[in-house]
């Protein structure tokens, strides 16, 4: 009995290794054989190849056409893009059909359970697959979807090729492809080109009106001021830009001069000049620079997220909505950005003023070209992680270079859709300027008159101004900028898609950082180019310092203080010093670690234990920068010469400058 049982043991285990041993044939088939699916067949089954259709694709859009094997040897019209195709003979478009094996000898073996099986029919004939990575294909595909191969010839195609070496599309393909590229994707967001034109004719119609105030004040305070100080032409003279008034020496004898008694010779500014300095007209000044960021910020901020969307391979932009905060601080990069830019270069047309003041001026003119000629490379360097290239000219130039032909052809395209309307219109204005003035005096003049005889009559004076000549200004410039906006917004938004395209195809021929060493210390370069921005700001803020120190001087002039206008600049100086101590110390010790200048790079300020700063040591380590300036700026200056980069500001508080990682 146990006999029995051990022989019944072995035959069972003997069945199951046959099994496994088939099946391991089985699966080893099934692959070999699927690989040159295409060629191989059932046992016994025949296809006739006059039958079957001719697969040929198009060179121009790659698109794959069946055609009826009577159209073989001719040249047909391609129903995607209308190009020429020639159709080859059915002889040479065909796979060449290997020729059989040899039915596998009949093993003669009782156990050989599967041994009478011919594995030559195990394959699936309803599926195709790669003869390269084996991967699943279709029937209409010429070439793998995933790795490129053409599945009859099994090998790389030179576009294919090509575009493995370039990590892109090739270059050559980026002319055919752009205008119907760009296209479809303005008519999938037609929207943006709406708000385009909307933001952009809000923010100009506000800036004009601002300008417009600001003119009204200067002229309205000058002959004001004039007209009193011709009152009073013994004790009160003006010469050049100063005006003098002297106080008779008789006892208790005073000179009244714009609402003030001065008891004390006193010496200020001209009325031509006197305007420009005082509160209303800094306010006026600040909200024309606001509406004009904002009018910037908007493209910058437009341009970069289609470029980024582009890139990334994606065909709609997701998310984007309308902040004019953010606008704003975007506006300052795109004014800054031109500056920062060509400042190394301006210093050639200035040595040449004293020499040559015409081929300065046009030196000038050349190198203020260069921002425009360079900006899709600039574009796609700011849509990037790390983008302190786009601010260099040395690579700005070299990316030129290299991309020559594509650069000049979308510098073409920008000239032609948006830059020849508003430059023709600028033109036209320019060239007709007095006729324009006085059409438009004339044009207000009459819209005044209608208003003042149907509506109310407010007088000559400010009522006027602000209840009709300011809403006129406002409704006929948003009018006016709303026609040029509208013209060229659509065509901005398929040029910022242009420019997407741009940096597909030629991404291998651009200077892109996208990656740093977490934490890495920023060198010399870089922060010098945050520098320079944050001048910029410092610039601006330092106007808002002046403006609250004039505040200042125009109430101690109101009481008759001798010296208003110097304390009114003390104080101007002192807001100035700490407003820019708050912009350091509260950027860097925020959210974003850093200030505008070094955000826009992509650095950040952090402590030697690579933790963000606390509020008091960022003020400390503000303090220290300004010290660092006074320095003659040789605190700064010794980062360059440090293994470690630290400048004096970041010795004296253990700080460092970083280039910010993904996690932050």
């Amino acid at each position: 009995m146990l006999l029995v049982k051990e022989i019944i043991g072995q035959r069972r285990t003997a069945f199951g290794c046959c099994l496994r041993q088939k099946w391991c044939n089985l699966r080893f088939f099934a692959i070999h054989y699927g690989s040159v699916g295409s060629v191989l067949r059932f046992q016994g089954t025949s296809v006739r190849e006059a039958d079957m259709p001719i697969r040929v694709q198009c060179d121009g859009c790659q698109t794959v056409l069946n055609v009826q094997d009577q159209a073989a040897g001719k040249v047909i019209k391609c129903r995607q893009c209308g190009g020429r195709v020639k159709v080859p003979m059915a002889s040479e478009g065909a796979p060449t059909r290997p020729r059989a094996a040899k039915p596998a000898r009949k093993v003669e073996d009782p156990d050989d359970l599967f041994g009478d099986i011919d594995l030559r029919q195990a394959e699936d004939t309803k599926k195709r697959v790669c003869p390269g990575c084996t991967a699943p294909v279709g029937n209409e595909d010429i070439e793998c979807p995933k790795c490129g191969v053409n599945i009859a010839t099994g090998v790389l195609s030179e576009r294919q090729r090509i575009k493995r070496e370039r990590k892109g599309p090739p270059p050559d393909e980026f002319y055919r492809s752009v205008w119907g590229n760009s296209w479809k994707f303005l008519k999938k967001h037609w929207q943006f080109g709406v708000q385009t034109a909307v933001v952009w004719a809000l923010c100009l119609s506000m800036a004009t009106t601002c300008a417009f105030s600001l003119m009204y004040y200067h002229r309205t305070r000058s002959l004001a001021l004039y007209e009193m100080a011709q009152k009073d032409t013994a004790n009160i003279t003006i010469a050049g830009n100063r005006l003098y008034i002297n106080v008779p020496k008789e006892k208790g004898s005073k000179v009244e001069f714009d609402g003030t008694y001065y008891q004390k010779p006193h010496v200020m500014w001209a009325p031509h000049i006197q305007p420009w300095r005082e509160p209303p007209a800094l306010f006026w000044m600040g909200m024309t620079l606001v509406f004009q960021l904002g009018f910037g910020g908007w493209f910058w901020t437009l341009a970069t997220t289609i470029t980024n969307t582009t890139m990334a391979g994606e065909k709609r932009v997701k998310r984007f909505q309308f902040d004019f905060f953010a606008n704003l601080t975007m506006g300052v990069r795109f004014y800054a950005w031109p500056t920062v830019l060509t400042l190394p270069l301006m210093v050639i047309p200035a040595g040449l003023v004293p020499f040559n003041p015409v081929a300065a001026g046009i030196l000038y003119g050349v190198i203020s070209l260069l921002p425009v000629l360079v900006l899709p490379a600039a574009v796609v360097h700011m849509s990037q992680n790390y983008s302190y290239r786009a601010w260099l000219i040395y690579w700005m130039l070299k990316d030129f270079g290299r991309t020559l032909g594509a650069s000049l052809y979308v510098f073409g395209m920008m000239l032609v859709l948006v830059l020849l309307i508003p430059g023709a219109v600028a033109g036209a204005i320019g060239a007709m300027q007095s006729r324009v003035v006085t059409w438009l005096l004339t044009q207000e003049s009459g819209a005044l008159e209608w208003l003042k005889s149907n509506l109310a009559d407010m007088g000559e004076g400010n009522l006027r101004f602000l209840f009709y000549q300011m809403p006129l200004v406002f409704s006929s410039s948003f009018l006016f900028f709303g026609i040029i906006c509208g013209l060229i917004a659509f065509p901005a938004v398929f040029m910022m898609r242009v420019i997407g395209l741009y940096g597909v195809y030629f991404r291998a021929d651009l200077s892109i950082v996208n990656e740093f060493p977490d934490l890495e210390a920023a060198t010399f370069g870089p922060r010098y180019l945050a520098f320079l921005v944050d001048s910029i700001i410092l610039t601006l803020l330092s106007g808002v310092g002046m403006f609250i120190g004039s505040m200042f001087g125009f109430l101690f002039s109101f009481y008759g203080w001798s010296i208003a206008n110097q304390a009114g600049q003390g104080i101007g100086a002192v807001a100035s010093l700490i407003l820019a101590g708050m912009y350091f110390s509260l950027g860097e010790s925020g959210a974003a670690r850093a200030t505008l200048g070094k955000w826009s790079l992509g650095l950040i300020v952090l402590r030697d234990e690579n933790l963000p700063q606390t509020r008091q040591a960022a003020f400390k380590r503000a303090f220290w920068s300004l010290l660092s300036l006074v320095s003659l700026y040789i605190g700064f200056i010794i980062c360059l010469f440090r293994p470690d980069r630290k400048a004096l500001q970041d010795i004296m508080t253990k700080t460092k400058v970083v280039w910010q990682s993904e996690q932050t």
